[in-house]
């Protein structure tokens, strides 16, 4: 029955407490109940959930409600304990951290500063046993609780700039500690503990109940340290260090919990893992007969992670003169899906953990004997080892190997031609049939034609070769080269240039908007200057050429009437007489390409017609080869990232065959020639530390770098000069004498007489 005198807050708070079991429910839920009891009736629920129309004016001055207000409850903080409370006040109920007790929190499970304010410290801890202080400085709040032996009782520092805060708890010698973010969040706790004079320090990823870090320190100064996999709770690492050693007395690293390597401070270093394998590999049964170890699964899928693969393939090799994943294929002991699945496990990681060049070449080869040869039945296993890292060398070398087995099989079809020929007595071309055995084709295509597989298996590889290429790119750069794919959808060797370049987007596009250059005021000077400067892509080569035409007059007006500008449009026409093309680049050229250097109109307009040429280029020639200069730097002919400045020279004004089999004496030669123009680059990886090699107009010590080139502009008998693309402002002097030291690639041209 209904108790009168009690208000329908009241009857509705006590209801609650009695019957604990309804905590989850809503208020709605609760009412309903307390209707059917009779406990309440409808006008009293109505009055709970609309407590602001009765009670409004009865909120004394200072009183708030604290989001209580629709079971019409008013919250007090504790300094308003001794103020007279509203008829429907109740005091609110504090929350702590199920994890940290010790910790309050708020309604959205933040920690409660508030808890620790200096009014609520001196309530918690009496002044006649504990002292509280607040020491600021800097960026940094200091509060302190100690006793009145001037041990440590609490501690919180806050610091303002990072909005970082540290809270610690003390008894003793023992500790805990928090790191909160500027959102009041837990991110580290840790403990220190002490237990017969060894303390024990741990450190815990908050969203883990195992620590992540365990120290231990013993009274000789010795200390042991762990890492431990938070996720399982299993031992990572581990080593023991002598209190004056300068490097572990020994040392264990693990991998399912179970150690793989072990060594120390003069000892050998030992691999238990490679053991086990090896065990597993030449275990007998019982009657003598070679069979496998059933622990061999745990050992390869479990132990063999990315962090040791390397080393443990290095080490099998090294005891047994074997190769671990051609054991394993070999090894009659397992099923073939077994050994398949340890060497996908293998391979995987193995390519994963390989610098990218080195991954890609790996996989291309593996790649080509799938498709080129008897294969291995894991083309598909093979495709998904591609990432976003080896791309482009997968599809490098691909094309590489294919060309190479087409050199080989018409070097056959050549002396298989002459012995024909010489059977019949008359000559006989198979050239044609070499051209069919052995294709150059990029690795789309190849698997496009791959008949051993459905063709939907076929456009899903495709297609997932294609998504690596998009991961991890800007959204403009993926909305780009979708908009290209979408233009030739079914031609898989355009859409593998397309690939290729995206995966040289960090260097060598010139629309990469992460690449975005400032734009001077000279950005529409609508004539060549030498106020070129590059930007972050890797067309140095393209304006350092540019760069050796303007500085010679006669070349320079040869230029000029290459690149005209329509007086109705604005448009730039580059006409690339070399190449029998004209490009026109409009405005939205000049704004889709983002990256281009800064200083000249009408340069960026060359800029954006080479990149158009070179794209084109690689379009239209199916055996076109990815190339690799090992002896200047990285020129893959794709992109408009690495390449020589003859190739700028031949395309503007037409390849010049009597310059082929020249030889540039840079002792003697005259670079101030001026119906010929000069560029150089270094060795790749050759560092040049010469003091004072050279100056310019701005640097008394001029650094001429590897893999990057400059203009020959002109010399004397004692120097030489060049420009450098990054500043086509400051001219640079090098004696002939440290130029020759350089060792330099010198590239040079010479506009074709007329007949």
């Amino acid at each position: 029955m209904p108790i009168p005198e009690m208000t329908p807050t009241q009857k509705y708070e006590i209801f609650c407490k009695k019957h604990p079991q309804y905590k989850k429910m809503s208020m709605d839920q609760i009412c309903s109940i307390m209707l059917k009891q009779k406990i309440l009736n409808e006008s009293e629920i109505k009055e709970i959930k609309n407590p602001l129309l009765k009670f409004s004016y009865e909120v004394k001055p200072g009183w708030t409600p604290k989001g209580y207000e629709n079971m019409g409850l008013y919250i007090s903080s504790s300094a308003q304990k001794k103020t007279k409370k509203p008829t429907n006040y109740i005091e609110r109920p504090k929350k702590y951290h199920p994890q940290f007790p010790k910790l309050e929190i708020n309604d959205n499970g933040t920690i409660n500063l508030s808890a620790f304010s200096l009014e609520n410290l001196k309530e918690k801890y009496n002044k006649n046993n504990y002292n509280i202080k607040t020491e600021k400085k800097n960026n940094l709040t200091l509060t302190t609780v100690t006793d009145k032996n001037g041990r440590a009782v609490f501690s919180m520092t806050a610091h303002g700039f990072l909005k970082t805060k540290y809270i610690n708890f003390y008894n003793g010698q023992n500790r805990e500690s928090f790191t909160l973010n500027d959102k009041n969040e837990i991110t580290e706790y840790e403990t220190l503990t002490t237990t017969n004079k060894k303390t024990t320090f741990k450190r815990y990823d908050i969203k883990s109940k195992f620590p992540e870090f365990i120290t231990e320190r013993y009274p000789n100064g010795d200390r042991k340290s762990t890492n431990i996999d938070t996720k399982t709770g299993q031992i990572k690492y581990q080593e023991y260090w002598t209190a004056n050693g300068n490097s572990a007395k020994w040392f264990v690293e693990y991998s399912n919990g179970k150690p793989y390597k072990k060594g120390g401070a003069g000892l050998k270093t030992e691999y238990p893992l490679v053991n086990d394998l090896d065990a597993d590999i030449t275990a007998k049964n019982a009657i003598g007969l070679p069979t496998t170890r059933p622990s061999i699964k745990e050992n390869v899928l479990k132990r063999i992670t990315y962090n040791n693969v390397d080393e443990i393939l290095d080490k099998y090799k090294n005891k047994t003169g074997r190769d671990l994943m051609q054991d394993i294929n070999e090894e009659i002991g397992l099923s073939k899906d077994t050994r398949d699945k340890l060497i996908n496990h293998i391979e995987t990681l193995y390519c994963k953990k390989l610098p990218g060049k080195e991954s890609g070449e790996y996989l291309a080869q593996k790649l080509f004997d799938d498709i080129q040869g008897l294969g291995s039945g894991k083309l598909a296993e093979h495709v998904k080892m591609i990432d976003s890292n080896n791309l482009k060398y997968v599809l490098a070398k691909y094309r590489a190997l294919t060309h190479e087995k087409f050199q080989n099989t018409m070097n056959n079809n050549y002396k298989f031609t002459i012995f024909l020929s010489e059977y019949l007595g008359v000559y006989t071309d198979t050239s044609k049939i070499a051209e069919d055995l052995a294709p150059i084709e990029g690795l789309l295509t190849a698997i496009s034609d791959e008949w051993g597989l459905p063709q939907s298996k076929r456009k899903a590889l495709i297609k997932q070769i294609i998504d690596v290429s998009l991961k991890d790119k800007a959204p403009e750069i993926k909305t780009r080269i979708k908009r290209d794919i979408k233009s030739h959808p079914n031609d898989n060797h355009k859409i593998e240039v397309d690939l290729y370049r995206a995966e040289n987007s960090n260097s060598g596009d010139l629309r990469n908007t992460e690449l975005k250059n400032e734009k001077l005021k000279t950005k529409e000077n609508k004539t060549f200057s030498g106020q070129i400067k590059q930007g972050l892509t890797g067309d140095c080569w393209l304006l350092a050429g540019l760069n050796s035409i303007i500085a010679k007059p006669e070349m320079r007006n040869k230029l000029e009437k290459l690149v005209k500008i329509d007086p109705k449009t604005g448009d730039y026409l580059v006409e690339l007489k070399g190449e029998k093309k004209t490009y026109r680049i409009t405005k939205t050229d000049l704004n889709e390409y983002t990256a281009l250097s800064t200083g000249s109109g009408k340069v960026n307009a060359i800029e954006i017609a080479m990149d158009k040429f070179i794209r084109d280029e690689n379009y239209n020639n199916k055996d076109k080869i990815f190339n690799i200069d090992k002896e200047f730097g990285f020129v893959n002919y794709v992109t408009i990232d690495g390449n020589h400045s003859q190739y700028l020279w031949r395309a503007l004004f037409g390849y010049n065959p009597n310059l082929f089999d020249i030889k540039i004496d840079s002792s003697k030669e005259d670079f101030s020639n001026p119906k010929r123009v000069y560029s150089m680059s270094l060795k790749t990886g050759e560092l040049i530390n010469i003091p004072n090699i050279a100056k310019s107009e701005k640097q008394e010590n001029y650094e001429i770098i590897s893999r990057h080139a400059y203009s020959i502009i002109g010399s004397d008998d004692e120097n030489i000069y060049l420009l450098n693309p990054w500043d086509s402002e400051d001219k640079i002097t090098i004696t002939r004498e440290n130029f020759k030291k350089l060792n330099a690639k010198i590239d040079f041209y010479e506009i074709p007489q007329k007949k």
